[in-house]
């Protein structure tokens, strides 16, 4: 059988291990040449990935086709009486929260506006979902391509009685099935947004920590712990009333320095949430293991020294752990998904960073991730598969752990719609 050649990757991606790949080749357009393409190719069993963002590891790998959506997919269109939005899956998400805000509209977009439609296509957790639910919950429709080549064009049940396997397994595991390039999604009105930044201590992070998990659901907790630790805490303000109540829960919060409560107008107008003194290195790699888990409540102080010890341990400084808060409209179970830990209070996540190329330094990152989940899987035995890992020893257990008695069916669609394994793999 010929032997495909591999090429650098010519595109530019946001994640450097993406970056640095040799694939086999690059295609821009998703009809019906590109699955007979696929279908001929001598590598037809190592599956082709699909970037629309660019941000995960597996936007492009060695040995694999990409399909690369960000130039021939951007049309974005509002429908002006029903306050739906038409995206197609090359539009990133700040630049759809930045075209919403032109009709004073929003969507709950994640951390950083730079993420694709596998945010969305994943869960897509915000700092607003405790108000607003996932990002899977605001899909009305969804078209795109099977791995099989056919095309599909499903609208969301009206009940979870009415649900189909085929909507529940794409919302939340459409990466393993097919190419979506198009959805519709409900918007909300748009809404200023309060935002308390700050350094805390250890024993501040608990108590803030304690008193988020009695928030109201308009208000969200999230930290980043590196060699200090960074959070801040995010809410959406209903009224002047409503407002009041915020500001006197972000003044009870505990701090240590650079203590900041200040009003924007949308999610692309907050600080990001990082080390704070680290550069983007271009000569590093990095995989990023998402959790998933109920409250602390009195394991609280039990979770965060099993975390310094992991983070005194870590590699080297860019190594972190950091978690998102849940709860809320998240909880909902009125249309069946793909994400079904429902239940999940806390996102932490765990940022394992090596130098690229330096394969003893990626094997030692990959442990101490690997040491942190199995350290920390008692409290959060959920996984996010906001990036996947085929590529990675762990990948049957992070499927197990994100599907759980849902992961057989899930495999049986998959047979019937990808029976190629053109798709990342659910094995």
């Amino acid at each position: 059988m010929k032997k495909e050649r591999v090429i650098k990757n010519p595109l530019s991606l946001q994640n450097q291990n993406s970056n640095d790949s040799n694939i086999l080749g690059v295609f821009e357009n998703v009809n019906s040449e590109l699955f007979e393409t696929l279908r001929l190719s001598p590598n037809t069993s190592i599956p082709f990935l699909v970037s629309s963002g660019g941000t995960t590891s597996r936007a492009a790998a060695d040995n694999h086709w990409v399909v690369d959506l960000r130039k021939n997919y951007k049309n974005i269109s509002f429908d002006l009486d029903k306050k739906h939005v038409d995206v197609e899956a090359g539009v990133n998400m700040g630049d759809l929260s930045d075209f919403l805000k032109k009709h004073k509209r929003s969507f709950p977009i994640g951390l950083s506006g730079k993420t694709g439609m596998g945010y969305i296509l994943t869960g897509g957790i915000s700092p607003l979902s405790r108000s607003r639910g996932l990002a899977i919950d605001q899909i009305l429709e969804i078209k795109g391509f099977w791995g099989n080549g056919k095309e599909f064009h499903l609208s969301r049940p009206h009940t979870q009685k009415e649900t189909t396997l085929e909507w529940k397994a794409l919302c939340g595991a459409a990466i393993f099935l097919g190419i979506v390039l198009k959805l519709k999604l409900k918007t909300q009105k748009l809404k200023p947004i309060l935002s308390w930044t700050a350094n805390l201590s250890f024993s501040e992070l608990s108590e803030c920590i304690n008193q988020a998990e009695s928030w109201p659901d308009s208000l969200s907790f999230q930290w980043i712990w590196g060699k200090n630790i960074y959070a801040y805490a995010i809410g959406e303000v209903i009224n002047t009333d409503h407002e009041a109540v915020l500001i006197n829960l972000l003044e009870k919060l505990p701090f240590t320095c650079n203590r900041n409560i200040r009003k924007v107008n949308d999610m692309n107008s907050l600080p990001s949430l990082s080390l704070g003194n680290n550069k983007i290195n271009n000569l590093s790699h990095s995989e990023v293991l998402g959790l998933l888990g109920p409250a602390w409540e009195e394991n609280n102080l039990k979770v965060l020294k099993i975390i310094k010890k992991l983070l005194d341990k870590r590699p080297n400084e860019s190594c972190y752990i950091a978690s998102q808060q849940l709860g809320g409209f998240t909880n909902s179970k009125e249309i069946d998904t793909s994400f079904v830990n429902r239940d999940a209070i806390w996102k932490p996540w765990i940022n394992g960073s090596w130098e690229a190329h330096n394969q003893s330094k990626r094997k030692k990152t990959l442990k101490w991730i690997e040491e942190c989940w199995n350290n920390l899987e008692f409290i959060c035995p959920g996984v996010h598969l906001a990036q996947i890992h085929p590529h990675l020893p762990w990948h049957q257990k992070e499927l197990s752990s994100a599907f759980k008695d849902w992961l057989p069916k899930l495999q049986e669609i998959k047979a019937l719609n990808d029976p190629k394994n053109l798709m990342p793999p659910l094995k």
